[in-house]
């Protein structure tokens, strides 16, 4: 199930090819996960921030490989679940969706999955002791993964709660290579350290006109990002048929079909009882 709402990753290059860039935009994406599941005001910011975060951790991904991004929040309790292909094709959800944060930080787990075809590629797992979750995805960006980067998030809200601004940037060390520019760590720092005290919003305003402080943006790639769900009449029932025959005649005979809600678009999926007793049927001839 898609809709309208699109954003946009680019990908650049910066210092000559010595450093990679991502920018994003998701402003659209995150209001519309913040119609689709009702959210509050922090539910939505946070729900923004890890839309962002999930686009700027996904330079490595390709054909059909996805990066899934979740936060499992101790204090306070929450689940933020944020999936991007590498198509461009995102999701998000986010519980509860009342959400209220005191001081507008989480503590937690930073989970960062890489699949392809059901197979898990990579996990990464990183600590959330109360700051932002930039500085979170930076963290495990230097420890689980050895990048070099500087990142800034910056999502805003209007007085009513709906998404302003949702949009961010990644500026990545590659490692040396002899025959191409390159920058060694201290430089790196040197020429875009200002980068961690700067107005997120300020360098977004740059970025959209194609520079980063006396720096030009050499364009690689612009790809659309799409809010997109993945659920299925078939996913539905591939997933009622692992409850087995007997579970099935007992929702055809009790309920007379069945339906299904979709946790991250909230489209309700009816089968009838015809149906239920046809899934049934077939797994008990299988």
């Amino acid at each position: 199930m898609s809709d309208e709402a699109k954003g946009m990753l680019v990908r650049g290059l910066l210092a000559e090819g010595a450093a990679r860039l991502l920018v994003v935009d998701a402003t659209a994406l995150a209001q519309r996960t913040v119609e689709r599941h009702g959210l509050s005001a922090d539910g939505g910011r946070l729900a923004g921030e890890a839309i962002v975060a999930v686009a700027l951790a996904s330079a490595h991904i390709k054909g059909d490989e996805a990066l899934v991004l979740q936060i499992q929040g101790e204090q306070p309790s929450l689940a933020v679940y944020a999936d991007l292909t590498a198509g461009g094709a995102l999701r998000a959800r986010l519980t509860p969706t009342d959400l209220r944060l005191h001081d507008g930080r989480v503590s937690g787990m930073l989970l960062l999955i890489k699949h392809a075809g059901g197979k898990e590629l990579y996990r990464g797992v990183t600590e959330i002791t109360g700051q932002p979750l930039e500085e979170a995805l930076a963290n495990h960006l230097g420890r689980s993964e050895q990048v070099d980067a500087l990142l800034g998030i910056d999502v805003r809200l209007r007085s009513d709660g709906s998404i302003l601004r949702a949009a961010g940037y990644l500026v990545e060390r590659l490692p040396s290579d002899p025959d191409a520019p390159s920058l060694s760590l201290a430089a790196f720092e040197e020429r875009y350290g200002w980068l961690r005290e700067a107005d997120r919003a300020e360098v977004v305003g740059s970025l959209a006109f194609g520079g980063l402080g006396e720096d030009r943006v050499q364009v690689l790639e612009q790809r659309e990002l799409v809010w997109q769900c993945r659920c299925t009449v078939g996913r539905i029932e591939a997933m009622l048929v692992a409850l087995g025959p007997d579970e099935i005649r007992v929702m055809a005979d009790e309920d007379h079909g069945a339906e299904v809600t979709c946790h991250f678009c909230n489209r309700r999926w009816t089968l009838s009882e015809a149906r239920l007793r046809e899934l049934a049927e077939s797994i008990a001839q299988a």
